[in-house]
């Protein structure tokens, strides 16, 4: 017999995760059986057995047992899917199209064809990366030869990360430029000739733009007509036409970027850019 049947002798998380398990499979899948769990965690069939009646104590009517399909159905007494419980299949899946998951770590069975309409990732040499977390980590400073775009020639920077950041299509670290001192972003893949150097002299509370926050106001384009804006609204979980993102004011350009939003896209043909930027106010820190 497994030692989790016993929970007081049990990791109270190891069981939770199970119940988790069972909660997600039924409100998605319909259905569950003691071998998904013997499966997916490794437990005895008894242990299965008492995760399922533990479950059912918890949750009454949320369970039923088949017994010509001898399997475990979802009752009357299941919630239906939250929002949370939507985002949180739909991250899954992203994870499983790009490979990082694999299908049977998933919640469902069986989980829907899959594509992924996705940009190339800008390629970040490994040895940059290590030594870019490690600065993060241990508040060291880093030496490297940096291509900007906006200079032809390459130049040795040094830099004191803080943070890492992903704007969609590259990954950043964010950092404070020692020469100019300021804070900015660096693209990981321009950075060679890589090394770590002393102690960070710079301390991230210093980074405004980092610790600020900024909500951008969204909504449908004022050309679109009544319907389709309410289509807009509909995709995007807007209220009374409004979308309120709040976001740190380091991103915002990245952000505005991957929406759409940079100036001159009101002007844009609805149908090309079906959303507009009516609002952006800094709101300070949290």
């Amino acid at each position: 017999m497994s030692p989790d049947v016993n929970s007081d002798t049990s990791p109270r998380w190891s069981v939770e995760r199970r119940l988790a398990f069972i909660e997600q499979r039924l409100i998605w899948d319909g259905r569950i059986n003691r071998l998904d769990l013997v499966t997916r965690f490794g437990v005895s069939p008894n242990q299965a057995t008492a995760d399922l009646k533990r479950f059912e104590a918890a949750h009454p009517g949320a369970l039923a047992y088949d017994t010509r399909a001898r399997t475990y159905r979802a009752g009357p007494g299941l919630h239906a899917p939250s929002t949370e419980d939507g985002r949180s299949l739909l991250r899954e899946l992203r994870l499983i199209a790009e490979g990082v998951m694999p299908i049977e770590e998933g919640t469902l069975s069986a989980p829907p064809p899959l594509a992924l309409a996705e940009a190339p990732l800008r390629q970040v040499p490994e040895v940059v990366l290590a030594a870019v977390i490690t600065a993060i980590r241990d508040r060291r400073e880093i030496e490297a030869v940096y291509q900007s775009f906006s200079t032809p020639a390459p130049r040795r920077r040094r830099i004191a990360p803080h943070a890492l950041v992903f704007d969609g299509f590259r990954w950043h670290a964010r950092a404070r430029d020692i020469e100019e001192d300021r804070f900015k972003d660096f693209v990981l893949g321009r950075l060679t000739q890589i090394a770590i150097r002393g102690a960070a002299s710079s301390n991230p509370a210093d980074d405004v733009e980092w610790h600020n926050r900024v909500e951008l106001i969204i909504a449908p384009h004022p050309g679109l007509s009544a319907h389709q804006r309410a289509v807009i609204a509909a995709d995007y979980g807007m209220i009374q036409e409004r979308l309120l993102l709040p976001i740190r004011q380091a991103v915002v350009y990245y952000v505005k970027r991957r929406l759409g939003l940079l100036p001159g896209h009101e002007r844009l043909a609805p149908n090309d850019q079906q959303i507009v930027l009516i609002d952006e106010r800094v709101v300070g820190s949290p």
